[in-house]
């Protein structure tokens, strides 16, 4: 994560039905955990999940960078720290690192360009100054 400091972090187990035919979590599944991390994580800023959906609006993810690292397996969990910044009103980066919980090696650092995105009027969408204010971008 650039040495950035966890805004959020989550732990999420890993499921015996995410593990691939080479006994670990495979790639794809990466996207997923990392997904459910940044929800939760935009829960934590001060976005409701519930109010986000009532008024069509969220999230979507541009573009998507992975790096491997270790694998994980069932049944131990991850931690994902995650981060938000070098973006602006629209667009904007968000940097998750997934650690393995049972001995804390790294798994796999990703990052992730997003804008937010008005169902509605398809089209995207000025973030609200409180989030660009809080996370400034100037990491």
């Amino acid at each position: 994560m650039d040495k950035r400091l966890a805004f959020h972090s989550t732990e999420i187990p890993i499921l015996w039905s995410q593990m691939d035919a080479n006994g670990h979590v495979g790639n794809g599944t990466y996207q997923f955990i990392f997904d459910e991390a940044r929800m939760r994580a935009l829960e934590h800023a001060g976005f409701s999940i519930a109010q986000l959906r009532k008024d069509e609006i969220g999230p979507v993810m541009l573009k998507a960078e992975l790096t491997y690292h270790k694998p994980v397996s069932h049944p131990d969990s991850v931690r994902i720290d995650t981060d938000f910044g070098d973006g602006n009103k629209i667009k904007g980066k968000i940097f998750q690192n997934m650690y393995r919980v049972s001995d804390g090696q790294l798994v796999c650092e990703a990052i992730f360009l997003a804008i937010f995105f008005d169902f509605k009027k398809s089209r995207p969408m000025k973030l609200p100054d409180f989030f660009v204010s809080r996370f400034s971008y100037n990491h």
